[in-house]
This record gives C-alpha cells, structure tokens and sequence, in this order.
C-alpha cells in the first residue's frame, strides 16, 4: 500500500537548528512526499535557511505574527497535501530509518489513530541522556487514551498522524502554550490503538536549564487544567477510581518535576493531593517530607563559593 507523508516542522528563530531538521528528513531511507516549514515570524535567519531548501522541495509557510506552536503546527496542517502528517521541531532530527519503519506499520493497519516510538535525549552541552521518558511504560491499546491521561510517552517529533483525524478533531488547541501536543495524543487515541516503534529513532535537544525552567508555571497553569476537563469530559467512560488514578498519577509526575527545579510552592501540594488521591500514598508523603530538607541543602550548597573562589 502506498501511502503519501507530509512533514511539518514549525520554526521560531531556529536559523542555528533548522538545517539539521531539514538535512535528516532529507537523509530518510524513505523520503517524505512533502516538507512544509512554518515560520513563526522569526526574527532572525529561519525564513532565509528554508528558502535554501526549496531545490530539495521545501515549501515556506510565513506567518506574519508569532502565533505558537499549536497555531504554527495547524498552518503547517492545513498546507499539507500528505494523507498522513509527520512532525518535527526545528531544533531536533531523526534517524535515517525513522519514516520507512513507521510507513510500514501504516501500510499494515491504515486504520491506527497515530503512529510513534521511542526518542532519545540530548543535552544543550551535546550530552546524551537517555530515553526522552525513562523507564515510563508504553500503551498501544483501544485504552491508551487512559494511559496517556495519566503521563505523557509521546514525543511530538515521533509522531505520524492521519491529516483527515487532525483536521476533523480541529487540530491542536490554539488556546494552550504548552501541552498542546499532550491533549491531541489523548484526542487521537480515543479515536482508536495506536502503533509504536520501540526503537530510538529521533533525537530530541533540550534547552538550557534557565529556559526549561520558564515553562514549569506554564505546565501548572496549561497542562492540569486540560487534563481535568478531559477527565470531566470522559466521566463517563472512566470509573471513579480509574479517575483518581489518573489524577493522581499526573499529580504525582509534575509535583516531582517542580520539587525537582526547587519550584516547592507548586510541586509540594501536588505532591500532597497525589498521596491523598491514594497514588503510592506513603511514597508520595515520604518525599514531600524530605524534599524541604534536601531543597534546603541544594540551595546551602549552591551559596557556598566553591575551594578556588575561596583560595
């Protein structure tokens, strides 16, 4: 079965990143039918780099005001003529091999709501970290949807998704800064299983810890909420003990990531409504009562000059 593949990669001052992108989607053992660069209204090189591509068949969607990811992805979308859409930020790449393994689980099952598998980790200093989501277990079930819920284990650059199921759930939600790509995987995936690569084909770059760290209040703000309305939403399907699992798994996961960035205000009462929710009670309140100490020491050592300040 042939099937036609769009890449989309959104880009927002990426002159330094979007090369690479472009050069490994370029690279694939199984070229793509379309590549759609959608430029956030950059203010630097980005549009300039895209345009260098266009021989190779890159087309250049400009935006003529920064609209963000979920907005970039949905023009990207909707200049799409690919029956299936594959996306990729700028400031990562895959692996050679990455769409030919993907189309063939496609061309075996045009049915699936998305296709992804597993990403690595690179570090701002050039340091590999490993698996993008750890030792986080992966669901491919008529239930993933359920799992998805409770912790994310989709990376967006991962992800091959039908162009008429985007469309027809109204693409990404405009509305959120960040969890945007979270909320379509539990959109998708209520639409029926899902098909996984369980090998390393992309690499994912992080950002500098300082930038990293902006975004924890807007996780707080974004990401809960939309799970809640998810879970009101689905009240239906879900049983109430299936809920507070959900819930107090998803507490669990970002109350740690914010005691891990010494963001104790938030992390540690999400910490507290996971336990109270029953979510691995006594785990959860074992570490609320030793994240203050340990946060105090980290704060005490990072003060104190280190032995060649000192000399």
């Amino acid at each position: 079965m042939q099937i036609s593949v769009s890449v989309v990669i959104p880009a927002r001052n990426a002159e330094g990143t979007l090369a690479r992108a472009l050069d490994s989607v370029l690279a694939q053992t199984r070229p793509p039918d379309e590549i759609v660069v959608v430029d956030d209204a950059s203010t630097d090189g980005t549009a300039g780099v895209a345009r260098r591509y266009r021989p190779q068949g890159v087309k250049l969607v400009a935006l003529p005001a920064q609209r963000g990811a979920a907005d970039a992805r949905n023009a990207g979308i909707a200049a799409a003529r690919g029956v299936w859409i594959a996306f990729l930020d700028a400031d990562d790449e895959w692996l050679a091999t990455k769409l030919e393994k993907q189309a063939a689980l496609i061309a075996a099952d045009p049915e699936i709501a998305f296709v992804f598998c597993v990403s690595h980790e690179i570090s701002a200093a050039g340091q590999a970290l490993g698996d993008t989501f750890g030792d986080r277990s992966v669901t491919t079930s008529d239930n993933a949807w359920k799992a998805l819920l409770a912790r994310n284990f989709v990376a967006t650059p991962t992800v091959v998704a039908p162009r008429t199921k985007l469309l027809e759930l109204g693409g990404f939600d405009e509305s959120l800064k960040v969890g945007e790509d979270q909320d379509m995987w539990i959109r998708l995936a209520l639409t029926g299983r899902l098909a996984y690569v369980a090998e390393s084909l992309v690499c994912v770059y992080g950002q500098p810890e300082n930038l990293s760290s902006l975004t924890l209040a807007e996780q707080h703000a974004c990401v809960l909420p939309m799970i809640e309305r998810h879970l009101a939403r689905l009240a239906g399907r879900l049983t109430r003990n299936e809920a507070r699992r959900i819930m107090g798994e998803r507490l669990n996961s970002m109350g740690l990531n914010a005691c891990a960035h010494d963001d104790l205000r938030h992390g540690l009462p999400m910490m507290l409504r996971s336990a109270f929710l029953g979510y691995r009670p006594l785990h959860s309140l074992l570490l609320v009562a030793k994240t203050p100490v340990w946060a105090f020491i980290k704060r005490a050592l990072r003060r104190r000059p280190s032995r060649q300040n000192a000399l």
